[in-house]
């Protein structure tokens, strides 16, 4: 697994696979869906500069960074610790894990508030994963 499209491919099945919580619709970037009323999550890949971190037999290796977003929205009139028990439950998906190349390392929660009929928390986990380019 050396691209970003994979590395994504491979998060967004882990997030499909593992999220159990049926009253909560996850929404992956893209999809052409109707804006959600209920509980939901927005949930992003997003990829960082990638660092040369070798040379060896012809190959140069680097470490690619990346972070994964769960923007959490409950509906305003709910209580917030319902958004922060959907952010925990993002985050004990990915933080510490190694699945396919990818290593998981810290998270963090951001409360962002009330906005348009939603609480919103956004979870974010960062990880890397390790590519080799061969020298022409």
């Amino acid at each position: 697994m050396a691209t970003y499209a994979g590395v994504q491919l491979e998060i967004e099945t882990r997030m499909e696979t593992l999220w159990v919580d049926d009253g909560v619709e996850v929404r992956y970037e893209n999809e052409a869906r109707k804006l959600p009323t209920g509980d939901h999550i927005q949930f992003f890949v997003r990829s960082g500069l990638s660092r040369e971190t070798g040379f060896s037999g012809g190959k140069i290796l680097y470490r690619r960074p990346g972070w994964i977003v769960a923007q959490c929205f409950v509906q305003a009139k709910k209580a917030t610790q319902i958004c922060r028990t959907i952010a925990d439950a993002v985050i004990d998906i990915f933080e510490g894990q190694q699945f396919s190349g990818i290593t998981f390392r810290e998270s963090e929660v951001v409360e962002v508030g009330s906005n348009e009929g939603f609480y919103q928390i956004n979870a974010k986990v960062f990880f890397d994963f390790d590519f080799e380019r061969t020298l022409p």
